[in-house]
């Protein structure tokens, strides 16, 4: 599967045993520390004998567990160690407190012991984590904003693509909408010659040309292969004939590699009132047949 390495996504299937267990050895590590610790240095209670007089050393240890869940949980994120650094520290110092806290059910702790470790380094494992949520959100956040930008770029051009395309002429309600079907003439003959190094070089060009051409109300986008298209919402048709002998023009100026010239040819319509993009988009094609019959490097309104 071409895809399978991106199958993952945030969480990954297969967990790499450095970064999954390290932290949960550290972990157990640390609550086995703090238990010499308190064993040493304190002196024990006496346990009762049913689990309600110990409830909480269960509900203690139960939080123990929930915390050491949540940084094996965690560490399943793919996200590089920097972003992980952060939680980490807070979980493990949270997991310090809470499991100074379980001792304190069995062993008679020094009132410090409650208020500076129990309690200050809760709030610190608390605030780290929260510090690193905060970096994790704002991670996912950026990584969401590009892939959801990149599903609408054309990524040879940068242009907006054809799902671009179709979506915002779905979301334009108004009929002052003129749309472009543009086609490079002869692209063929240019990658069989030069090479499709070349072609994209083409390609990129006339893209930036389209590009120069955005005002809020001329939109272009690469819709597949050589194909181009352009919605402008402009009051008359004069004006948006204008913007169209505008690319004719611009592109005929266009120069690759110091030598090679090329034109474009060009369908154009007019959305009919409660026209369907489907059936304008039929009438701009033909438009964009007949502009290709009829010589090339020319502009063909469709009927209507």
């Amino acid at each position: 599967m071409p895809f399978v390495k991106y199958e993952n996504g945030l969480f990954t299937k297969n967990e790499s045993r450095k970064t999954l267990y390290m932290p949960m050895v550290f972990s157990l590590a640390l609550c086995v520390l703090v238990m010499i610790i308190n064993l040493v240095s304190f002196p024990k209670k006496e346990i009762g004998h049913s689990w309600l007089e110990n409830s909480g050393g269960v509900f203690d240890l139960v939080q123990l567990l929930i915390l050491n869940f949540i940084l094996w949980s965690f560490n399943r994120l793919t996200v590089k160690a920097s972003l992980r650094r952060w939680i980490n520290l807070g979980l493990f110092i949270w997991i310090m407190s809470a499991a100074f806290d379980l001792m304190d059910e069995f062993i008679h702790q020094p009132l410090w012991v409650g208020y500076y470790i129990e309690d200050v380094s809760r709030l610190t494992g608390m605030l780290c984590v929260s510090m690193g949520i905060y970096f994790i959100v704002r991670y996912v956040n950026d990584q969401y904003a590009d892939a959801s930008i990149d599903s609408y770029r054309d990524e040879l051009t940068h242009l907006p693509n054809r799902r671009y395309f179709r979506n915002i002429f779905l979301e334009l309600n108004t009929t002052n909408i003129y749309v472009f079907i543009i086609d490079v003439d002869f692209f063929k003959k240019i990658n069989d010659k030069y090479g499709h190094d070349i072609g994209d070089e083409v390609l990129r060009d006339f893209a930036n040309l389209l590009s120069s051409l955005y005002d809020g109300n001329v939109t272009a986008s690469r819709i597949g292969g050589e194909e181009f298209a352009v919605i402008l919402q402009l009051p008359s048709k004069q004006e948006a004939n204008v913007v169209a002998e505008k690319i004719l023009s611009r592109t005929r100026d266009l120069v690759i590699r110091g030598e090679i010239r090329f034109t474009v040819s060009i369908g154009a319509g007019h959305k009919k009132e409660d026209e369907t993009v489907e059936n304008l988009l039929k009438r701009v094609d033909v438009a964009l047949y007949d502009a290709k019959c009829r010589g090339k490097n020319r502009i063909e309104w469709a009927d209507g």
